[in-house]
């Protein structure tokens, strides 16, 4: 009998014990493909011989970047112009290169429409007075 309940324990911890995963667990994304669509390219500074790509990350978080760079996540940046970035996301990975078009954010405050009427202060042109 109790040859019987340690041969169970036995068959029931081999697979813990030989590296299998829980059937259970969603399979763990080392290429990081879900967050691909969750980053934002808003743009870049620079230059030809230097340009510096700015992003924003799933989590709203801004990084520089720079071609030859590599990401928090293993991505490989490999062209960076003004309107638009590419990387390699990995050997085995599926999609193996991705680009991101560059998007502007819309600032509200910048849009608002400016009363001009007679009587608002400060519109107008600033005019030079006789003398000053």
């Amino acid at each position: 009998m109790a040859n019987k309940i340690i041969t169970t324990l036995l068959i029931a911890l081999l697979p813990a014990q030989a590296g299998m995963r829980d059937p259970f667990a969603p399979p763990v994304d080392r290429c990081h493909t879900a967050e691909l669509t969750q980053w934002h390219y808003r743009g870049s500074v620079g230059h030809q011989q230097r340009r510096i790509g700015l992003i924003k990350d799933s989590e709203g978080k801004w990084h520089r970047v720079e071609a030859g760079g590599v990401f928090t996540t293993g991505w490989r940046l490999v062209t960076l112009t003004e309107s638009d970035m590419t990387v390699d996301t990995g050997e085995g990975c599926d999609p193996a290169r991705w680009t991101w078009i560059k998007e502007k954010e819309k600032d509200e405050s910048m849009d608002k429409p400016v009363d001009l009427s007679a009587g608002a202060a400060g519109a107008g042109r600033k005019e030079r007075l006789a003398g000053g």
